[in-house]
């Protein structure tokens, strides 16, 4: 039996799962990021001119806290250099020049039956495909299991997918339901447990229905029907939704011995460790006003977004703003020119007609925000002393709490930029404790200095 967590909203979730997954055609070249994860960037394996194969590695790094990155088409290294990042800066990438033949590397074996069963031997296949938390967060999946052994008696599957537009994880269900649960099982077993629970939300009936019909049971894994309401998709809030406990602030789902793994990462172990495949593709919803033909593409990963529009029959208005993810935690991209990652379950491309800016707007204390956060957190006060630069209080009212959902600000009557300001905010604290620990660094230092004198 499901739980619920306090707050959430019910945005239009403008889904189309019923629009078939098709196949992206590959692009003339393909960018790939040294950075598509949390931790140590790539250094490149490859050197301009080198031939590379299909899924060949051609980026890592050994530390703990990394992913390598693979070729996703086969073709000539054309160059390895600052491109524009979906985030935002320019990043080291390696740009490939596509030969259209697809010439597969062998490099990595399918796993054997006795390795399926070894949970160390799943764990390195994990890093070695580099896999990585594909719901968005990008943390290197290896790491995150790894780090949870002896700590977690409740592996957790998200298949909340709540985001508006954002189709990837329901394709999957219903595309690859038995390879899903097969990989759901090495998670499982590499995460040393029993049990794993799929939390999926009842708007997934379909799915819900086409996986218990496969038994999966025998696999080590419980489907749990979820609420539908936004952010279900959180972490926290499938903790909640599925065990009933609850993550402090400021805490892990570890902390309460859990660990989340969404839908989409559990298929790339499936494909790293049936089928030797890395991490070279995924399925991206592209939509939004803005473009002709919509549509659920399995895309390589480094194909540019000016690219996947072309495939959309291109425009019917001018996008006025692109995002990258569903429209409530997405982020806005500023470079056509970018490519997609390993964590781009979206790219949606927005007129002027849903902007919904307004000049100066000014809260009229309605309480709207607070009844929605699903942290129990109070955005009206925050964002008062956002305004103050009172970071004392900003602190005292668990602003680092906020992981930036967006309910506040869809609720808000006033059209507040709340999450906005949230975001900002928490940059700021950190450039304040870094100000503060350098000033202390410094006294020390002069105090030091000065008893040595004496």
């Amino acid at each position: 039996m499901s739980h619920t967590f306090k707050g959430g909203v019910h945005p239009d979730y403008m889904k189309a799962p019923e629009v078939p997954m098709t196949v992206i055609a590959p692009p003339p070249q393909v960018i790939i990021p040294l950075i598509q994860h949390i931790g140590a960037p790539c250094k490149p394996l490859v050197e301009v001119g080198d031939y590379v194969k299909m899924g060949q590695k051609i980026g890592e790094n050994p530390a703990p806290v990394s992913a390598p990155v693979h070729a996703s088409v086969s073709g000539r290294v054309v160059a390895i250099e600052p491109r524009p990042h979906p985030l935002g800066d320019m990043i080291m990438s390696i740009v490939i020049e596509n030969d259209y033949k697809d010439t597969p590397c062998e490099d990595m074996a399918p796993l054997t039956p006795e390795q399926l069963k070894n949970p160390d031997a799943i764990l390195e296949r994990i890093r070695e495909a580099g896999v990585v938390g594909m719901g968005g967060a990008m943390f290197p999946t290896a790491f995150k299991i790894r780090g949870g052994i002896g700590k977690v008696d409740k592996l957790i599957i998200n298949g909340a997918e709540c985001e508006p537009y954002l189709n990837g994880d329901h394709l999957t269900m219903l595309n690859y339901p038995e390879q899903l649960l097969k990989g759901i099982e090495l998670v499982r077993i590499a995460s040393c447990v029993d049990k794993a629970y799929y939390g999926i939300e009842k708007n997934k009936q379909d799915a819900i229905n086409l996986l218990n019909s496969l038994n999966p049971a025998k696999y080590g894994i419980e489907i749990v029907p979820e609420e539908v309401k936004y952010p279900q998709g959180g972490e926290k809030m499938q903790v909640k939704a599925v065990t009933g406990r609850e993550v402090k602030p400021g805490g892990l789902p570890s902390g309460v011995g859990c660990n989340v793994v969404s839908t989409r990462t559990s298929y790339a172990i499936y494909q790293a460790c049936y089928e030797g495949k890395p991490v070279i593709d995924r399925i991206v919803t592209v939509g939004g006003s803005a473009i002709q033909a919509p549509v659920n593409g399995l895309t390589r990963i480094g194909t540019p977004f000016d690219y996947l529009a072309e495939q959309c029959g291109g425009f019917v208005k001018t996008p006025r703003k692109i995002v990258l993810g569903g429209p409530m935690m997405g982020i806005c991209a500023t470079n056509f020119a970018a490519p997609t990652v390993k964590g781009t379950a979206g790219v949606l491309f927005f007129t002027e007609e849903e902007d919904k800016h307004v000049e100066k707007p000014t809260c009229i204390r309605c309480g709207k925000c607070i009844t929605v956060c699903p942290m129990n957190l109070e955005p009206v006060f925050m964002y008062m002393y956002y305004h103050n630069a009172d970071y004392k209080m900003m602190e005292k009212y668990h602003i680092t709490d906020c992981f930036e959902c967006g309910s506040c600000s869809y609720n808000c009557p006033a059209r507040m930029p709340l999450t906005h300001a949230f975001k900002t905010t928490k940059v700021m604290l950190q450039v304040e404790k870094a100000k503060a620990q350098a000033a202390a660094e410094k006294a020390k230092a002069e105090a030091e200095a000065k008893e040595a004198q004496k």
